[in-house]
């Protein structure tokens, strides 16, 4: 579940958010003085909720990041032609014999209906 996390970046874009987060308090306090006030307390409260915002953050960006990943090689797999990939294994009892069967006669002519005429005009 955890394999393929990329977190140097997480950790960077949730530092980011978390500045992002800083920045905004910092403007809306010199904005509205009297609202958001300057006191000390405001800011280390500001800064705790802003450390929450980052491991909260962190991992949600390492799991998107690699979903994104994941689905782009998936869709460059799909532009090549190729099967499509799979992320997970099947299972030992599936078999995707007929799935690959019908991919491989998709768009060309059924060889099955030329037999089916030929046995009609024998019947005649």
């Amino acid at each position: 579940m955890f394999e393929d996390l990329d977190w140097k970046s997480a950790f960077r874009r949730a530092a980011f958010a978390a500045a992002l987060y800083l920045l905004f308090v910092y403007v809306m306090s010199m904005a509205f003085p009297e609202s958001f006030g300057t006191s000390s307390s405001n800011l280390t409260s500001a800064l705790v909720v802003a450390v929450i915002f980052f491991f909260l953050y962190a991992p949600l960006f390492a799991f998107t990041e690699r979903r994104k990943r994941r689905r782009l090689a998936e869709l460059k797999a799909q532009k090549k032609g190729k099967p499509r990939v799979k992320t997970t294994d099947r299972t030992a009892g599936e078999s995707g014999t007929e799935d690959e069967e019908a991919e491989s006669l998709r768009g060309r002519h059924n060889p099955n209906t030329s037999r089916k005429k030929a046995s009609r005009r024998r019947r005649r």
